[in-house]
């Protein structure tokens, strides 16, 4: 899959950055797409979330959908427990 790059003017990147500044709190997809200037919001998302993992920051995107609205934010990843033997 081709995707633009977090760290840059893409329509991802502009994606990460909003969600990253709302940290937490759920963003409306139309709220989205018209203060990051992109279209097809779910599609930019899922360029978001790969390379969120490619990359191993601690962070992922969660979903919402009430109704016919789609939400989404980005949570920390929770930190898995080592068991000690």
């Amino acid at each position: 899959m081709h995707y633009g790059n977090l760290d840059r003017d893409t329509a991802a990147g502009r994606i990460y950055r909003d969600l990253s500044a709302r940290r937490g709190q759920w963003c409306d997809a139309w709220v989205l797409m018209t203060e990051t200037r992109t279209t097809a919001v779910s599609t930019r998302v899922s360029e978001v979330r790969a390379q969120l993992e490619a990359s191993g920051r601690d962070e992922r995107i969660e979903v919402d959908q009430r109704g016919k609205k789609w939400f989404y934010r980005i949570v920390a990843e929770p930190k898995q427990m080592e068991l000690i033997a």
